[in-house]
């Protein structure tokens, strides 16, 4: 039973509305397990030889976690993929030079491993055999693709960098009016992790800014700037589900490139065309998932003034007329459940069973006696016995469900030890569920003694039902960013990624929630008992350094206690009253019911007894919650230069790389 005090602050509303986002984030970031190899960088340099060749060199930085020992970089050379709409030919091929491969594997701290001694390699054009006897090859399994095997004997530290140089012959394509290099580095979900940060150049000796042209494809964010002999892409992020591609268009006298690769056609309006209209769609699609971002973020304000509003009429608490820091004598005659079920909003706490109880030993309902125990035990079995003489229909009906609990159902009708209260709930599973129950069944009686002092605004139920209705905004966004996001959308060339706006609508809805969920009042009523209650519990806290404060006698203390004891604060108010109230009273006191029992055993302090029967009405709820789990676990089982444009020029090549 969780107990908390209601926030009284304006900032309510906001508070949980932003903490729910940073929770969240603090979650994926701390508690998400990190069991993936993560690419920190891929680099790339690309160089063209006046046969329309590329000269490939490649740098993986990788972070690997413990396990890991292998890895795989697929590169496809098939010069079309499908569903090219520009003009192609089955001849137009290129090949992997099978003689230029060279790989070099360097650990966490750069220093080069040595081939054959730390790593051995493996390539599927030889048909070499993997760490597992299994055939070296693309994933999954095509034509014009080769992969290229390492394999780390040791296992793989950290964080290793692997650099790949190989050739592609016949990649440039030649055209009446232009030459093109139209290239897919690396394919959609076939790098494992996604890469942090990746910058690829390609040379193009001899030719000058005015006479390149080149677009950057299959991500949503990235650089293209030309230069003279030079185009560079630069991605801060590529995704799992992006590509990485792009298109240069060069003169067509600057390569001299094999038949099969000259194409006697026109092409160059056709492919500026392409990539025109390929430019503005996905600057639409971009503009499409920058509103729907924009207005998650303005939605997520608009909930918050709305939420404000809210507080401000359903939430913040009536004005109180008691304003004083103190309040020197009980606010009030009811139980201490029923104050408690006023003070922590409606629930009732563990100690409110030790509260009452005390409360029905000093109201002389019940009685404590010592049971013949030894002075020095350190654990007295004290016997608690009902009152022979007492009117117990007077008691309200959780007092009398506890009287049944502990007497009846645990003792024997009559009376009951310390000790069998605690030993109940370990007798058998049977025994633990009926004292849980009990347990259950003093909660709910007391919430229904204490619903007839109307603490809480009435209609709030009512009206919070109401307030319901506003998280359709939020979920309505979250619909629509959804549906954009996963639908394929024919005149989009590239999938809209609307994840952030998916993320803070969907937690702008739960954070309204969970704000309304969470909104409790006090009546005007019960907001200047709570007030008193309040003070009351500072002036328990402080009396002890009230100069002015006449000490009253033991009856009034024990009436107190048994609020404090609800209130939490009975270790303190004791500690201030053994330097107030001398020990010695207690053994002339004949009015004490419980504050001086047992003042003459092992290690006695004010309080003995309610410390002995607090800890006894816990030991058995801990014994109860023991023996059911023990039982459960028997009884079942269990188990653990612009910017890049999306879409595609349908370029050739592809690949990726994966490990394990």
């Amino acid at each position: 039973m969780v107990f908390g005090r209601k926030p009284m602050t304006k900032y309510k509303p906001i508070i949980i509305i932003f903490g729910a986002f940073l929770a969240f984030f603090i979650f994926v970031g701390v508690y998400l397990p990190d069991v993936e190899m993560k690419v920190k960088q891929f680099d790339a340099e690309i160089t063209l030889d006046a046969n329309g060749d590329m000269n490939m060199h490649e740098s993986w930085v990788v972070d690997f976690p413990s396990g890991y020992s292998v890895t795989f970089r697929d590169i496809a050379y098939n010069k079309y993929n499908s569903g090219n709409p520009l003009y192609q030919e089955t001849a137009n091929r290129a090949f992997f030079d099978e003689t230029s491969v060279n790989i070099e594997v360097y650990g966490s701290d750069n220093t080069a491993l040595v081939q054959d001694i730390d790593y051995e390699v493996g390539y599927s054009f030889n048909g070499d055999l993997d760490e597992q006897g299994q055939p070296v090859e693309c994933y999954p399994s095509r034509s014009e693709c080769e992969s290229l095997f390492v394999w780390v004997y040791d296992g793989m530290d950290d964080r290793m960098t692997f650099v790949y140089d190989y050739k592609i012959t016949g990649a440039v394509t030649k055209y009446n009016d232009v030459s093109e290099l139209n290239w897919r580095l690396i394919d959609a979900n076939y790098v494992e992790s996604g890469i942090s940060d990746s910058t690829v150049t390609i040379n193009v000796p001899g030719v000058a800014a005015d006479n390149l042209m080149a677009w950057g494809h299959g991500l949503g964010k990235g650089r293209v700037t030309v230069e003279d002999e030079l185009v560079t892409l630069a991605m801060d992020r590529i995704k799992y589900d992006e590509f990485l591609e792009f298109r240069i268009l060069i003169d067509q006298d600057i390569f001299t490139v094999d038949a099969i690769n000259d194409l006697n056609v026109n092409a160059r309006q056709e492919i500026m065309d392409y990539e025109m209209e390929l430019a503005r769609t996905t600057n639409l699609g971009i503009a499409i998932a920058t509103i729907l971002l924009i207005g998650s973020f303005a939605v997520l304000l608009l909930m918050a003034v709305i939420a404000t509003r809210i507080y401000f009429k359903y939430d913040k608490e009536y004005t109180p007329e008691y304003s004083g820091k103190y309040y020197r004598e009980l606010p009030a005659e009811y139980t201490p459940a029923e104050m408690s079920y006023l003070y922590y909003f409606g629930r009732i706490q563990n100690e409110d069973v030790t509260a009452t109880l005390l409360d029905l030993v000093r109201r002389k309902f019940l009685t404590l006696e010592t049971n013949a125990s030894g002075i020095n035990d350190r654990d007295p079995n004290f016997k608690i016995k009902k009152n022979p003489d007492a009117d117990f229909s007077i008691l309200l009906p959780h007092e009398q469900h506890l009287i049944n609990w502990f007497i009846n159902l645990v003792g024997n009708n009559s009376e009951v030890t310390i000790n069998e209260i605690e030993q109940y709930p370990k007798k058998s599973y049977t025994a633990a569920m009926a004292f849980e129950k009990e347990a259950s069944m003093f909660i709910t009686k007391a919430k229904q003694s204490s619903s007839r002092h109307d603490f809480f605004e009435k209609g709030l139920a009512m009206a919070k039902s109401k307030l319901y209705v506003w998280v359709l905004l939020p979920l309505i966004f979250f619909g629509v960013a959804l549906i954009t996001d996963q639908m394929e959308i024919s005149w989009l060339p590239v999938d809209l990624d609307n994840t952030l706006a998916m993320i803070v609508s969907g937690i702008t809805a739960a954070a309204y929630l969970l704000y309304i969920v969470s909104i409790k009042k006090r009546s005007i009523k019960g907001n200047e008992e709570f007030t008193k209650w309040k003070a009351f519990r500072q002036f328990l806290l402080d009396f002890g350094n009230m100069d002015d404060y006449p000490i009253p006698g033991i009856v009034v203390w024990e009436h107190y206690l048994v609020y404090a004891t609800s209130l939490k604060v009975a270790d303190k108010v004791m500690q201030q009253l053994e330097v107030k109230l001398p020990v010695e009273q207690l053994e002339t006191d004949s009015s004490s019911t419980y504050m001086g029992f047992g003042y003459r055993y092992y290690g006695f302090r004010l309080g003995y007894a309610l410390g002995r029967i607090n800890r006894s009405v816990a030991t058995a709820r801990s014994n109860g919650r023991a023996t059911i789990a023990a039982h459960q676990a028997k009884s079942s089982g269990f188990g653990r230069g612009g910017g890049f444009s999306g879409g595609s020029s349908f370029g050739g090549g592809g690949g990726g790389f994966r490990g394990r």
